[in-house]
């Protein structure tokens, strides 16, 4: 069993391999380097945050083994594209209408309206780009069951249907939304691509289908208590780390697990995710994983304060 500073050595390793490839992948074409367009997908994407997506990915593949396959680089970089393209058209002032993201300034506050939404145009294509890169021989049906996952959790089955839920929800009259509305549209918008990710490892480490099957539902649940713990965030002044405009749900009338089920609730919700997420990977342990990484980060991603 590796122990606790074995795990944050390789978490920083994972994190920095990350930034490069990103950085790499962001490369623009030559003679654009100055073109708006790119430095607005560079300044989203390279401008921070906990890359929980990615990150869950490199960690998962090495339950099945210290060796990560090369392409799960690229996945992983894709995945940090696909979620910051969201963030930036999420921010726009049709949708959230928020002037802060990752402790800076939105893309759009910074370039404007227009070369913002491209600019997520920008990174949702280039995620594709960087997934379909891979050599050919890594390019099996493992490669292509890993890249239809990511497809679905972020289209019109997965995120962006959590997002259209959610600006129906903001037209709704509270006394109408239900905790399992919320939840429902939580599982698309955010779980979808956290749980993705986790699937994903799985299938580029050609997993079996128990296994796979595990991996989903640690990630469904891991992604809905990440929400939930969002939610409460929002209402709370732990920490001024939080990276985006505090008490907005409550202010702006969003339907969320606190807003709708009150905060006692959202925080006993929480507690079922986790526990149920850990369950999962507690049945990968058993089956002889070695999970005790996926279940410490479960737990700090839950106790977290921004």
């Amino acid at each position: 069993m590796i122990n606790q500073v074995g795990h944050e050595v390789q978490y920083e390793r994972d994190r920095a391999r990350l930034e490069e490839a990103l950085d790499m992948f962001l490369t623009p074409p030559q003679g654009y380097e100055h073109n708006p367009v790119w430095q607005a997908a560079r300044y989203s994407a390279l401008g921070g945050g906990k890359r929980v997506r990615p990150i869950l990915l490199l960690m998962t593949c090495r339950i099945f083994g210290p060796e990560v396959p090369e392409c799960a680089y690229r996945f992983a970089a894709a995945l940090e594209m696909i979620h910051t393209y969201s963030l930036i058209h999420d921010d726009l002032p049709s949708m959230d209408n928020d002037d802060f993201r990752r402790g800076q300034p939105s893309c759009h506050k910074v370039f404007g309206e227009g070369i913002a939404t491209i600019a997520g145009d920008l990174l949702l294509n280039l995620a594709y780009e960087t997934m379909l890169g891979a050599s050919v021989d890594e390019f099996t049906e493992a490669h292509r069951r890993a890249m239809m996952t990511v497809a679905k959790a972020a289209g019109g089955r997965g995120m962006v249907l959590g997002q259209a839920l959610d600006l129906t929800l903001e037209n709704a009259c509270f006394s109408s939304v239900t905790i399992e509305d919320v939840e429902s549209m939580a599982q698309l918008k955010t779980a979808s691509l956290i749980a993705a990710a986790v699937e994903t490892a799985g299938h580029l480490s050609e997993a079996s289908e128990e296994d796979l099957n595990d991996l989903r539902l640690a990630g469904e649940h891991l992604g809905l208590a990440f929400q939930i713990r969002d939610d409460i965030l929002d209402g709370i002044d732990l920490s001024d780390q939080f990276g985006k405009t505090r008490h907005k749900d409550e202010r702006d009338g969003k339907k969320t697990f606190v807003t709708v089920a009150g905060r006692n609730d959202a925080i006993a919700l929480l507690s079922d995710h986790t526990n149920a997420a850990l369950d999962a990977f507690l049945r990968l342990e058993r089956r002889g994983k070695e999970v005790d990484v996926l279940m410490e980060l479960t737990r700090r991603l839950m106790e977290r304060t921004h």
